[in-house]
């Protein structure tokens, strides 16, 4: 029952790079496709020279996300796999939301608990939110899913 849903999940990642991730002010949404498509090859070795590591994870969701997928589809994905993609979404979140809240406070400004949910929901896209649930979703199934029972013998 859980190998649908995990296909779900990674699916779900996979699907954010087509959705508007940040609503700007401009009424512009942010979609990951976009930016990609129009990246020359100049452009884009650019960008991977002086990547730093979080941007590197961010790019390597998708080809992990990818990867679960395709060996899904043939019936071999792995719970090491399901966790491995969804835990790198999940620490990026988490590294991100504590460096906000570190950056909030060393300028002096402060986040009362209910401004920062009203704050997301205005500012992320569907993109953003599919590959974080679907991140969450994913690296759970790695830790709690019993996997297939495999005969002695194959």
């Amino acid at each position: 029952m859980t190998r649908p849903l995990a296909l779900v999940a990674a699916l779900a990642i996979l699907a954010s790079l087509f959705l508007p991730w940040l609503s700007s002010p401009f009424g512009e949404n942010v979609v990951p496709w976009t930016v990609l498509r129009e990246m020359d090859a100049a452009r884009a070795h650019d960008i991977l020279a002086g990547a730093r590591p979080e941007t590197i994870a961010y790019g390597c969701s998708f080809v992990l996300a990818a990867l679960f997928v395709a060996f899904a589809l043939i019936g071999r994905e792995s719970r090491l796999l399901a966790f491995l993609t969804g835990a790198v979404p999940v620490a990026l979140v988490a590294w991100a939301l504590l460096s906000l809240i570190g950056q909030a406070e060393a300028t002096g400004l402060s986040f009362s608990g209910s401004s920062i949910p009203e704050m997301t929901q205005r500012m992320l896209g569907a993109g953003a939110w599919a590959w974080a649930i679907g991140a969450s979703l994913l690296a759970t199934l790695g830790v709690l899913d019993p996997g297939r029972r495999r005969s002695a013998y194959g």
